[in-house]
Parts: C-alpha cells; sequence; structure tokens
C-alpha cells in the first residue's frame, strides 16, 4: 500500500515552555518538524479533499505553541491529538520539537522531543 504525506519543516516559533520560571517570562525559539500520511490506493489527486491541507496543520501547530505548558513532550502530545481531530483519512504522523538553546549552559545546540506514529 503507499503512503501520501504532507509536511512542515522547521517552521520556527517563539514560545514560553519549559520547567524553569526563567524559561516561562524570557520565552525561546522552538522549531517545528510536522508530518502526516495517509494509506493511497493510487496518487490520483484530482481536488483539496484527497490531500492535507497543510495550512490546518500549521495553524494546529500555531495554537498549540501559543499555550504554555512544562514539557516539550506536552506540546508534542497535544499537536499529535489535534492532528488525529482534524485530518480526515490519516494513518500517520511524526511530530518533533526543537529548543533551541536549553537553559543546561550550551553556548549551541538544541533539545529535542519526538512522537511518531502509524497505525
Amino acid at each position: 500500500m503507499q503512503e501520501y504525506q504532507v509536511g512542515l519543516e522547521d517552521v520556527r516559533f517563539f514560545g514560553y515552555h519549559g520547567l524553569f520560571p526563567e524559561e516561562r517570562i524570557l520565552g525561546n525559539w522552538f522549531v517545528l518538524r510536522v508530518q502526516v500520511g495517509k494509506h493511497l490506493d493510487s496518487f490520483a489527486f484530482e481536488n483539496i479533499d484527497q490531500t492535507f491541507d497543510y495550512g490546518i496543520i500549521y495553524n494546529i501547530c500555531k495554537e498549540v505553541m501559543d499555550e504554555p505548558v512544562d514539557l516539550l513532550e506536552t506540546v508534542a502530545a497535544r499537536i499529535a491529538i489535534r492532528l488525529k481531530q482534524a485530518l480526515k483519512g490519516i494513518s500517520s504522523y511524526e511530530i518533533h520539537v526543537w529548543k533551541e538553546r536549553p537553559p543546561l549552559g550550551l553556548v549551541s545546540g538544541k533539545s529535542r522531543v519526538s512522537i511518531i506514529e502509524r497505525f
């Protein structure tokens, strides 16, 4: 069986996620990679109803990123739940959330959380 995929790559959001009080005050940059898939019998696309609208995917990510939480895992899980509710025919997703310069004393680098499901 074939799988069709749509995704967003390296989408940056400024947010206030984190366990430490300074993260909730100062904020940080976060990067998302979100990919969704659906099983297809053929790749004969004739209209938008046969695809996923990446505008919907972006809006879900933006709404979740606008609501501060302690854990990146919570961000990824909330995006996953919303994707499964909003996208008809979804058969897989991958959500990767990076925090730029986490408060670990790093000069550069990122931390990352990923959730992947195929059904």
